[in-house]
């Protein structure tokens, strides 16, 4: 049996994924969220089901979230359509949840810094987010997207429902967690905004390249004479020494930083000094910002990991500003602020990641976490922990979980796994052990119901080995019957290969003709969406074409301002024509 390979599966878990999982622009999307598409008057209004379930999923510091909440992340981030195949819901799952746990890490720091979200302030968020969310019916539902609240009650009435009840729906179906989040960063930024007001010369710095140089004694080859060792370098200077050859006398940097005595790559003002602060804190940074070039220097220095000492210069600075500075200074002092304000915000994250770590409490994310972080291993790890995976699947597997054709569906390829790994390595025993746990897998995840392309190619594969090819036929029928998109064309090849393996040549044959067509039928539709972005783009151009010719006959002197005929035409344009009743002049 061919089997997934680790790429093929690394891919399959990735498949048909909705992109941007982000929490922020999840918040974003549904802000603006389409709650209803294009209702019919008179169609009632369908509530969607919620499971209900309160079990915990993952764990931040005190804060818990359940199952129904992030179900409920993931139908705003899909405007509820959600994935329906296994491996990218589980993605889709991972992904919500762990950026999730990332941002309310962020919003534990950030409280603990003192910026609270009150219930006041919490509201306001709510009211504002289903104000935009009634906004949008408007839009949809009554003419011209105007009216007030009794034209859009009316409205839908009409369908079922009424404003009172959508109001409650829209509450009903966002965490309050995401207003939490929200708030608490909302007013960080709002701080930020109100810190930060530049001089010029500090705008100014943006555009300065700085060229730090230094000397560096490593701690890991000098141990306990490292530091012995910068105070001689120190001396060295002192004397008189120059910088440049005390560099090469005692720094422990690569021969090409050595050569340029000392020289490192330069790097905006700003870069810099962000580079520094981290190495030794924000006060020794500003310091040494301030060198003349080749002239100052720091006095012995040890990084905040304690990896070396350092001797600190400056070897040139470049003050490089845009032609139009002066003219554009309050755009740029913008571009000053955005940059502070995420160095901010990155310092913020990092410590928020550092303080708060993210406990997945679901053991089928827990488990699914694992198996993400291990694909780069070697083999003897990634032998270990897909059998421990497995063995941590088993008991999900016969449980109530509402997740549990998930479990099922994770547990056949992580066996399938262990069955290619133990065939690389040459264990037989361990082959046949998995191989046998593989079968059992697969049938009963057919048999309580699942149903998925790659399970069902993978045993039609065994079945084939077996030498059961009447009952690998049956499994690539259902497999050819469930390809209907034209972007699952592969699929086709895989279930053709396989009947030529069955036997069925003829077979093969028709659904390798099938899997043509719809590749034709999938180049075809890239090529009508290309033409239409291309057409999307002429006309784009077009109409800047007829603004800029707008803009230009605006400009235009009005016509009785025109100038007499009488003056010189301008190099390169046709002589003036005399007016149909003026006198000629005589020859």
């Amino acid at each position: 049996m061919a089997g997934i390979t680790v790429r093929t599966f690394r891919e399959l878990l990735k498949r048909r994924l909705v992109k941007g999982i982000g929490l922020l622009v999840l918040l974003a999307i549904a802000a603006s969220m389409v709650i209803f598409f294009a209702i019919p008057p008179g169609a009632p209004m369908q509530q969607d089901e919620q499971a209900g379930l309160n079990q915990p999923v993952l764990k931040v510091g005190e804060v818990t979230i359940t199952e129904t909440e992030l179900q409920q992340l993931i139908n705003a981030q899909t405007q509820n359509e959600p994935p329906t195949e296994y491996s990218a819901m589980l993605f889709l799952r991972h992904q919500t949840a762990q950026s999730l746990g990332e941002q309310l890490a962020m919003t534990l720091e950030l409280e603990k810094q003192g910026y609270q979200a009150s219930r006041a302030e919490l509201q306001a968020a709510q009211e504002e987010f289903v104000k935009a969310q009634l906004d949008t019916l408007r839009q949809q539902l009554l003419k011209d997207g105007k009216g007030d609240d009794r034209a859009l009650d009316k409205a839908l009435k009409e369908r079922g429902t009424s404003l009172r009840q959508v109001r409650g729906r829209i509450l009903a179906e966002t965490p309050e967690i995401v207003f939490r989040i929200r708030v608490v960063r909302d007013k960080f930024l709002k701080s930020l905004r109100e810190k930060y007001n530049p001089t010029d010369e500090q705008v100014r710095l943006m555009f300065e390249q700085v060229y730090p140089a230094r000397i560096f004694v490593s701690v890991e080859k000098h141990k306990d004479k490292a530091e012995a060792r910068i105070k001689e370098a120190h001396a060295a200077l002192k004397a008189g020494k120059p910088f440049a050859e005390v560099v090469r006398q005692y720094s422990d940097d690569p021969d090409p930083i050595k050569k340029q005595g000392g020289r490192l790559t330069g790097s905006g003002y700003y870069e810099i000094q962000e580079q520094l602060t981290t190495l030794f804190g924000a006060g020794v940074a500003n310091r040494i910002m301030a060198f003349k070039p080749n002239q100052d220097y720091t006095e012995p220095l040890q990084d905040q990991e304690k990896k070396g000492y350092y001797i600190y210069a400056i070897a040139e600075r470049k003050m490089e500003p845009p032609p139009d500075f002066d003219k554009q200074k309050e755009q740029y002092r913008q571009s000053f602020i955005n940059m502070r304000i995420s160095r901010e915000e990155q310092r913020v994250r990092n410590a928020a990641l550092k303080n708060y770590k993210t406990e997945f409490l679901d053991p089928l994310l827990a488990q699914y976490d694992k198996l993400m972080k291990v694909f780069s291993a070697q083999t003897p790890e990634r032998l270990r922990t897909f059998k421990s995976i497995n063995e941590a699947l088993v008991p999900i597997v016969n449980s109530a979980n509402p997740n549990v054709r998930l479990a099922q569906w994770l547990q056949v390829m992580v066996l399938n796994q262990l069955v290619e790994l133990h065939r690389q390595v040459k264990d037989k025993q361990g082959e046949k052990k998995y191989k046998e746990q593989l079968t059992a897998a697969v049938n009963r995840f057919f048999n309580e119901g699942g149903e998925d392309l790659n399970i069902r190619l993978m045993r039609a594969e065994m079945l084939i080995e077996a030498g059961k090819k009447q009952e690998a036929i049956d499994d690539l029928q259902i497999a050819s019957g469930l390809v209907a998109r034209p972007n699952d064309f592969p699929f086709l090849f895989g279930v053709a290969e396989l009947y030529e393996k069955a036997g069925r040549k003829d077979l093969a044959q028709q659904t390798r003709k099938r899997a043509q067509d719809l590749q034709a039928e999938l180049r075809r539709q890239q090529e009508e969406q290309q033409r239409l972005i291309q057409k999307q783009l002429e006309e784009f151009r077009k109409r800047q074409e007829a603004e800029r010719k707008k803009q230009q006959e605006a400009q235009k002197p009005p016509q009785g301002e025109q100038k007499p005929a009488t003056n010189p035409p301008q190099q390169g344009e046709p002589p003036q024509q005399p007016a149909a009743n003026a006198p000629q002049q005589p020859k």
